[in-house]
């Protein structure tokens, strides 16, 4: 399975990726044609993986193919429904 990501802005830029969704051990792996992370071959790149560590959903990024570490880790624990705060 795959889909296109088309531009959002209002601006003129006309970017469209396809973009296809792996499922595996590790997670669910986001792997955008023509992106990739420092380890993968071109074209075999998964620069987003969205993953449960130490019992936390997290989404981690390799923004950039030439570092080997991610470059963002983010904690999805606060975006818990059950953490929702009724309104005063």
């Amino acid at each position: 399975m795959y889909t296109t990501i088309k531009e959002v802005s209002d601006g003129n830029r006309a970017l469209n990726v396809s973009v296809t969704p792996v499922v595996d051990y590790r997670g669910v792996l986001v792997c955008p044609d023509g992106y990739g992370d420092f380890s993968s071959a071109d074209g075999e790149g998964e620069p987003i993986l969205l993953e449960i560590c130490e019992g936390k959903l997290r989404l981690v990024i390799w923004g950039d193919i030439n570092k080997e570490d991610p470059t963002h880790i983010i904690d999805l624990e606060g975006a818990r429904e059950d953490k929702r705060k009724d309104e005063p």
